[in-house]
């Protein structure tokens, strides 16, 4: 999996946040080095933040179930907060799509 510097940082864990394997999308161009996707969870609050305006869509799956828990799109923004207090502790997949591309991570829900 191709990782990039950009990360997540899950209840001070970081953990790499990359290119998303096997996507089968067409990228709509180049990825500069200013086009990048942070994401950050504290406690129940998933914060994503964009380096600049695009579209973006967040897809989060439940790792034991694989049924997506929670979806949504933007047709354009620079960053969204997502509540995911509904969502029992667990561990999930993060898909982010940005900047013509996938970014996809992993982050762990514990109980408070």
């Amino acid at each position: 999996m191709l990782l990039c510097a950009v990360c997540i940082y899950c209840n001070g864990q970081e953990i790499n946040l990359g290119e998303k394997p096997g996507n089968g999308i067409i990228e709509d161009g180049g990825r500069g080095l200013e086009e990048a996707v942070s994401a950050y969870l504290e406690t129940n609050l998933l914060t994503i933040s964009l380096t600049s305006v695009s579209s973006l869509q967040v897809v989060v799956v439940d790792k034991q179930t694989e049924m997506t828990v929670y979806s949504n799109t933007w047709n354009t923004t620079s960053g969204q907060v997502i509540d995911l207090s509904a969502l029992p502790a667990n561990e999930y997949e993060l898909s982010i799509y940005a900047f013509g591309k996938w970014w996809w991570g992993e982050f762990v829900l514990e109980e408070e």
